[in-house]
Order: C-alpha cells, then sequence, then structure tokens
C-alpha cells in the first residue's frame, strides 16, 4: 500500500509539471515557480527511495520537500487564488492545462505527499523544531535564487509579495519571507508529529 501511494504520488508530481511546461496561457518559465521547483524536488527523491532505500541525508530532502509542496499548496490556496481568481482555482483564460497543473500540483501533490510521509515515515527526529527549522534551506535556497534573478532583470518572480519594485518594497518582502519561513517551520513540525505517530502506531502493532 504504502508503495503505491507513493508511486502516485511521483506520478501526481511529474504529470502537474509536465502540465505547466506544456501549458499555453501563463509565460512564466516554469521552474521559476517554487511549486514546481518542490515538486521536482520531492518527485526526484521519492524515485530514489523506490529505486535505492536508505541513502544518507534523504529524510532531509524529503522532509523539505514534502514541507515546501505542503506551503504551495497552503499559499495558493489562501493567498494567490483569492487575490489572483477571486477565490476560484482557475482564471477564465486558463487552458486545460494550467487547470491540471493547478490540481495537481496545489491539491492532489500535497496530500498524497502527506499520505505519504505519514506510511512511509521519516527517521526520528530528536528535536523536532531544530530539523523542521533546517527544511528553511530548501526555500532559502530558491530564494537566493530567484531574487537576483528578479533584481536583474533577467526573469520575474512569479509572486507579487516578492518583488522588489523600489526601497519601499525591501521591507515588505523581507517581511513576506520571514512570514513564509516561519510557516514551514510550522508545517515542518506538523509533518514530523504525522510522521512520529505512525511510528508510533507502528511500534505498537
Amino acid at each position: 500500500m504504502s508503495q503505491l501511494v507513493r508511486a502516485a504520488a511521483v506520478a501526481t508530481l511529474i504529470v502537474g509539471v509536465v502540465c505547466q511546461f506544456v501549458q499555453t496561457t501563463d509565460t512564466t518559465f516554469p521552474l521559476l515557480y517554487f511549486t514546481v521547483c518542490s515538486a521536482v524536488l520531492l518527485a526526484g527523491a521519492l524515485v530514489v527511495t523506490l529505486v535505492r532505500p536508505g541513502v544518507r541525508y534523504l529524510d532531509a530532502v524529503r522532509g523539505a520537500a514534502t514541507a515546501g509542496v505542503v506551503l504551495s499548496g497552503l499559499i495558493f490556496a489562501t493567498v494567490l487564488a483569492p487575490v489572483n481568481n477571486g477565490g476560484a482555482w482557475f482564471a477564465p483564460h486558463d487552458d486545460i492545462w494550467v487547470r491540471a497543473a493547478n490540481v495537481l500540483l496545489h491539491g492532489v501533490g500535497p496530500a498524497l505527499a502527506i499520505v505519504d510521509l505519514s506510511l512511509n515515515p521519516l527517521a526520528a527526529a530528536p528535536r523536532p523544531w531544530r530539523t523542521a527549522t533546517g527544511w528553511c534551506l530548501w526555500p532559502l535556497a530558491w530564494v537566493a535564487v530567484a531574487l537576483p534573478l528578479d533584481l536583474t532583470g533577467t526573469a520575474e518572480v512569479p509572486y507579487e509579495f516578492l518583488r522588489i519594485r523600489g526601497a519601499a518594497d525591501v521591507p515588505l518582502v523581507l517581511g513576506a519571507m520571514l512570514g513564509l519561513f516561519c510557516l514551514v517551520v510550522l508545517i515542518g513540525r506538523a509533518l514530523l508529529v504525522v510522521s512520529k505517530a505512525e511510528v508510533s502506531r507502528t511500534a505498537i502493532r
């Protein structure tokens, strides 16, 4: 059962990413999206666990990527969709590929990622808050690449709350980044609780 869920999660994320690449509605390069990058990272980590389980540091990558995928779903549902589409997940001009990508990467993918984590627990974390904080390195790495591209005019960050167009935007963007990192920590801690609960149930059985 756990392997089937993992395979379904991988397939969902990969198909969602492919849909984002083949769509014709959105002109933004797909890999500029944190959502797409997180999906690629998690799909890759899950594939490695299927082929070579027990790889060192894989739990850290899987945990950080899962937190990123869940974060993407939450931000889309609570911030981006309400602001951009009035609450709807689809804009009237979205083609079928964008709609499919939205459902797979912001809805089905995060749900399957959480289920996979519960069925395939991470190794016990002696310092869960520290572990969850460490998972912020993934969004920090994305920011470290995306913001310079935006500031130099090479590419535009697809998230308006992370765009710096003047000095007045700097504290707003820093505040948004701080809020997002705090949210990643909270999501990570919740995911560790889910994982730990499954470990406890397995030990009892």
